[in-house]
């Protein structure tokens, strides 16, 4: 095996040393977002702190979708349904977090109250299911290509975006990254989701409201004691969860 140069281990040390100082400074008071950020809004290392309602949408049973179709009816479907999930996420002023091939992972609510911030990601899941339900599924239908389901995972919870990468004059190697354990717990609920299923968190439950119209549509799924969330180092807690029904009448 080649020699590592001690220069170049030297000068690797020496950026991770300078970095890590330079988070640990810039992190040290996290201000409060009220806009969407871009990428212009944060200098690299730093941080800014939200409420925001985090879903994530699957198409269910997708590797099989892939081996009962051909490539061209499945880049079809996908391109049919994911850009419009997409284009909805623009529509109710969340932000895109990253597209998972078969699905993606969104943000909503920024600046907004609370109650405010679950009514827009539960019409947002509202709309991706009624938008699936009277249009994606019948236009697959209308081309001969099989239908899809989905199922969402959802929480509401503390965000902390960053601006994570390197300097790079024209080529742009940083980005906005969430952290967030809420993005975890959403992740958590839509695997645990079934066909057609819709979880949400103990957040979106709480400031989910009657009087908006979508509070009756969150309920306790009563048959189970919750699920377990945390890990060795942190401990762990059993948290409930609740499944969303609502969707647009046509």
């Amino acid at each position: 095996m080649p020699n590592f140069p001690d220069s170049h281990q030297e000068e690797i040390t020496e950026r991770i040393e300078e970095r890590a100082e330079t988070v640990e400074e810039r992190l040290e008071e996290i201000s409060r977002g009220r806009t969407n950020p871009s990428l212009e809004d944060l200098t690299i290392h730093s941080a800014k702190k939200y409420r925001l309602g985090i879903v994530f949408v699957d198409i269910n049973d997708f590797s099989n979708y892939m081996s009962r179709n051909d490539d061209e009816d499945t880049l079809f479907m996908l391109n049919v349904f994911i850009p419009e999930i997409m284009e909805l996420v623009r529509d109710f002023d969340g932000k895109l977090e990253k597209n998972t091939g078969d699905g993606i992972l969104a943000y909503f609510g920024a600046g907004e109250d609370d109650g405010d911030a679950v009514k827009t990601l539960l019409e947002y899941i509202a709309t991706v299911k009624w938008t699936l339900k009277y249009h994606v599924n019948p236009k697959l239908e209308d081309n001969d290509v099989e239908t899809i389901s989905i199922s969402t995972g959802s929480a509401y919870d503390t965000v902390y975006i960053s601006r994570i990468g390197a300097h790079s004059g024209n080529q742009r190697m940083n980005r906005l990254t969430a952290v967030s354990t809420g993005a975890n717990i959403a992740s958590e609920l839509e695997a645990m989701a079934g066909t057609d299923q819709h979880y949400v968190n103990d957040g979106v439950y709480e400031y989910s409201d009657d009087e908006n119209g979508w509070g009756q549509y969150v309920e306790h799924v009563g048959k189970h004691n919750g699920y377990t969330w945390g890990s060795p180092l942190k401990g762990n807690d059993t948290a409930q969860y609740y499944k969303f029904t609502g969707i647009w009448q046509e």
